[in-house]
């Protein structure tokens, strides 16, 4: 989302997020009227990178529980309860987290032509969830033919991008709605839809439009978030619920989602107010999320036969497992520019879908 410190200063950078939203324009513009210093919104630069920063941060945490969670799911091997606690008590903060971020780049991908915003979602979102879908079917095996439209319906760990390719697909639709208003109707028909897939989406349909409305209503959110005594009264159930996540089954519960809200503004005021230096990493990864997302599974589950197989304990599959998630998504990350690599996160037949900056400028 923003350059890197390698980018000439004051060349023009044009970043593509994971969703296909360009984060910076570099065509020229007028020169905007004089702002007092008070008023004066945070640079661009500044705004995205808590974005990355908290992407990164989520991205990473999701891979963890990967690590944890599938040894135990596929082969039954032992883990701690503690460290499945754990996992756990972030259930509320990890993906929400991540459909907010997301949601806070609709209104900018709206505001392009209707055709280029589609195209772009089917080139940097459909295109990839599908090709990945087939990747996962084949390394665990497909329950449907491969013609079977019901197979790529939010299929494995890959149902995030099929969940944000509905809303991107919908939110046109909701042009002329009110902002705040989607996420509310969603929060509501959550209490009362019950089938899993139908239920899950509406409950992260929640948070995703939460963010447009913010991304439209509040501006610069961590601007917001400076003041320690409300940071430290959303601290409390923040922790409060983390800790009754940990043990008890909370999850995807609309009604229960301002809890998580707190916990995403903690994230979102922690993530602010690191410097650029301590960050860099996590925001390559944030740049880099879709494809840390979508490599990190199957190269995982290849590695975990290898090590049932030897009997490895699981405080060595576990460590493993992480640094071959993170170790792969960031090979796939450095050559994601040079075809064939691209085409595994960008459809080539889509020529005039928004293209990948060069790594030098860094990426959404």
């Amino acid at each position: 989302m923003d350059a890197d410190p390698g980018t000439a200063v004051g060349a023009p950078t044009r970043t593509i997020g994971p969703t296909g939203d360009v984060l910076a324009d570099p065509s020229p513009r007028p020169e905007p009227a004089p702002v007092s210093p008070s008023l004066a919104p945070p640079p661009a630069r500044a705004r995205m990178e808590w974005m990355d920063t908290l992407r990164g941060a989520a991205i990473l945490l999701m891979l963890t529980w990967h690590a944890t969670s599938v040894p135990s799911l596929l082969h039954g091997e032992y883990v701690p309860a503690w460290l499945t606690a754990t996992n756990n008590a972030l259930l509320p903060y990890r993906m929400p987290c991540l459909m907010f971020l997301s949601g806070l780049l609709l209104p900018r991908s709206m505001s392009k032509p209707l055709v280029h915003y589609y195209r772009g979602k089917l080139a940097l979102i459909a295109y990839p969830y599908v090709l990945w879908v087939i990747v996962f079917c084949l390394t665990m095996g497909a329950d449907r033919p491969y013609w079977d439209p019901r197979l790529y319906i939010a299929k494995g760990y890959l149902w995030y991008l099929f969940y944000i390719a509905v809303f991107y697909l919908v939110a046109p639709l909701l042009r002329r709605v009110p902002p705040y208003l989607p996420p509310l109707v969603f929060l509501v028909a959550g209490t009362v839809v019950h089938s899993q897939i139908p239920h899950r989406m509406l409950f992260f349909a929640v948070f995703f439009f939460a963010g447009s409305w913010a991304a439209q209503r509040v501006g610069d959110i961590p601007s917001r978030l400076r003041n320690p005594w409300l940071i430290a009264a959303l601290l409390v159930p923040t922790i409060g619920f983390a800790i009754v996540s940990a043990t008890h089954k909370v999850n995807y519960q609309p009604l229960l989602a301002p809890f998580s809200f707190a916990g995403i503004c903690v994230a979102i005021a922690a993530a602010s107010s690191l410097s650029s230096e301590r960050t860099a990493k996590l925001r390559f990864v944030g740049r880099n999320s879709i494809v840390y997302y979508c490599v990190h599974f199957p190269a995982m589950v290849a590695v975990l036969a290898v090590l049932v197989t030897v009997g490895a304990p699981w405080w060595v599959t576990i460590p493993t497992l992480i640094l071959v998630g993170v170790g792969v998504g960031t090979l796939a990350a450095v050559l994601r520019d040079r075809p064939p690599v691209r085409w595994l996160f960008e459809a080539p037949f889509l020529g005039n879908a928004p293209k990948p900056a060069p790594a030098a400028a860094g990426r959404g």
